[in-house]
């Protein structure tokens, strides 16, 4: 501890006022970084919250986006260093996704650059992220970027998050859509990966999957059901029944619906 009485002791007075001088200082500097951190605090725990609800699939109406978005381009650089890089690049991916669902960008817009350098500032701080490694990738794939990169950025994203379901939900498709241009091992990754939605119970999203963008390799995501136990594959087949898909049966799995006279 300090001793500011140390002109008790026959210290000179220069010696005492530095000391004294010292201890101002550090208090000074003390509320400086306290005012600092409420500032960041104020700023980083609405992002962190708005990010949550993003990544539990909650949808944000537009007035909630305006408001995001006008906070991070008013937020000085400095103090977004110290929020949750992570919430950032989940909430400029969410700005862009909404603008491309509404056709409401141009291929030039600053939103591309925004995310882009909210991802490189996270993956730099938290490099074990695999939904921002798969972000990085599904941002190349929007900028049609048909370099090698891409193919890095989504094998880091299976590489360090191979089996969480819920960036699964958003990696799959999105791999699915691009499988022939996939390499051997990210080709497997892929079909493996859908394999598992099944067996997590996710029938839902992988019928909307094999419907839509594994529409064209349903055969190969159909084989890999088979040796799944029965109850996964018949719920499975009841999901795909429902959409009243021509031409799909899951193996093992008997179909069951009238045929049509035509």
């Amino acid at each position: 501890m300090i001793d500011t009485d140390i002109r008790h002791r026959g210290a000179p007075w220069g010696v005492w006022l530095g000391v004294r001088g010292l201890t101002a200082g550090f208090g000074i500097c003390s509320i400086a970084w306290a005012v600092f951190f409420v500032t960041v605090n104020r700023v980083a725990t609405p992002l962190a919250g708005a990010a949550g609800n993003i990544l539990r699939g909650e949808s944000l109406d537009s007035a909630k986006l305006r408001e995001l978005k006008e906070q991070l381009d008013a937020t000085p650089k400095d103090q977004l260093r110290f929020a949750a890089a992570d919430d950032v690049a989940v909430i400029r991916l969410r700005l862009l996704e909404v603008k491309l669902r509404e056709k409401a960008i141009q291929a030039e817009s600053p939103d591309f650059a925004d995310l882009d350098s909210a991802l490189a500032a996270a993956l730099s701080k938290n490099p074990n992220n695999s939904f921002l490694w798969f972000a990085d990738y599904w941002l190349g794939r929007v900028q049609r970027d048909a370099t090698d990169r891409g193919i890095k950025l989504l094998r880091m994203s299976y590489e360090t998050g191979p089996n969480e379901a819920w960036i699964a939900q958003r990696r799959n498709p999105v791999a699915l859509a691009n499988f022939s241009s996939l390499p051997g091992d990210l080709a497997e990754e892929a079909l493996s990966e859908y394999v598992r939605l099944v067996q997590s119970g996710l029938y839902r999203d992988a019928a909307n999957i094999l419907a839509g963008p594994g529409w064209p390799i349903r055969q190969q995501l159909l084989s890999r059901l088979a040796p799944l136990d029965d109850a996964d594959r018949y719920a499975m087949a009841r999901e795909l029944a429902s959409r009243d898909l021509d031409g799909i049966s899951v193996p093992g799995v008997p179909d069951e619906r009238p045929s049509r006279p035509f």
